[in-house]
């Protein structure tokens, strides 16, 4: 039976305050949780709870709408929207779970469903994104003093960030030998950020190769490093590789934010972590090749005919 864990947690209160010692103490606790698991729990994050509370509400009445209504606004190449359950795939069998992705507001990648399907949805969704983009740029000198960079080297990568809002929906339904709710992945980009969650279902990947449900603290932030964060850190960050199913009798909505820099963004390992005990591993790319790659892999219906 596997055994449930809990992540490190970093108080953001201080550092969000303007408290130079809090901003270097969390920055070195998040660097110690991205070298070791990849993972972090964050508290304080000045996040009102009840607004989260709101967006899985408005995840469950956009999910029961109907499957005309949510089709009207696919998901396609070019353009944000909605993919059906199954639509998501990078193992062997269709990923049990429906995806609604929204990106950055006034975005004419941007769809939704008409305002008399599903009333106060944009406005709501739109608030939220506009919250957690701002948490987003609060971590960011965190994140640059944990790589041993200055606490502003990440912000001209991410003016404005390529943050995409997914609402996902785990269905109550039986899953096949080796199938998920979201197969094991690791994320393509720099940062993603998920709210805790009343009904259980993430799991993570230890560097041993074992397997643990997280248990997540109360009205937090579950924030992972991605494959754009690891190759800027030189490996020094992990991007580990996590999964999802909903062993629950009941339906699972999740709502990760995934916060990215520009899509013309170089990556390029940052020289604090470059030494003679590690050279250099990765060549420089640009994060719109790698992106595009990524959901050509996992989605059919970003793939252009």
């Amino acid at each position: 039976m596997e055994i449930s864990r809990s992540l490190p947690v970093v108080d953001l209160a201080g550092h969000i305050a303007g408290d130079h010692a809090s901003t270097v103490a969390a920055a070195e606790q998040i660097g110690e949780a991205l070298t070791t698991i990849g993972f972090v729990s964050v508290v304080g994050h000045a996040v009102p709870w009840s607004q989260v509370d709101e967006i899985y509400a408005w995840a469950a009445a956009y999910h029961a709408l109907p499957l005309d209504a949510k089709n009207s606004h696919s998901m396609g190449p070019s353009t944000m929207g909605y993919i059906p359950l199954g639509g998501a795939q990078q193992g062997d069998l269709p990923a049990l779970n429906a995806a609604f992705f929204m990106g950055r507001p006034g975005s004419r990648r941007n769809r939704f469903p008409e305002p008399d399907r599903l009333p106060g949805f944009e406005d709501a969704i739109t608030a939220y994104y506009r919250t957690m983009d701002t948490l987003g740029h609060q971590l960011l000198p965190l994140y640059a003093i944990a790589a041993g960079m200055p606490n502003e080297y990440f912000d001209q990568f991410f003016d404005p960030a390529l943050a995409t809002l997914r609402l996902t929906h785990y269905p109550a339904v039986e899953a096949a030998d080796g199938q998920w709710g979201i197969d094991p992945h690791s994320d393509a980009g720099y940062m993603t950020m998920l709210p805790s969650n009343p009904v259980a279902g993430l799991e993570i990947r230890e560097p041993s190769g074992r397997w643990f449900p997280v248990d997540q603290e109360p009205e937090s932030f579950v924030v992972n490093a991605g494959d754009m964060l690891r190759r800027w850190t030189n490996d020094r960050f992990l991007s580990t590789r996590h999964r999802a199913r909903n062993n629950s009798p009941s339906d699972r909505y999740a709502i990760p934010f995934f916060f990215d820099p520009r899509v013309d963004s170089i990556i390029d390992p940052v020289p604090s972590c470059i030494d003679a005990d590690n050279p250099k591993r990765h060549e420089p790319l640009i994060y719109r090749d790698y992106l595009t790659a990524f959901m050509q892999r996992g989605y059919a219906a970003t793939r252009a005919d």
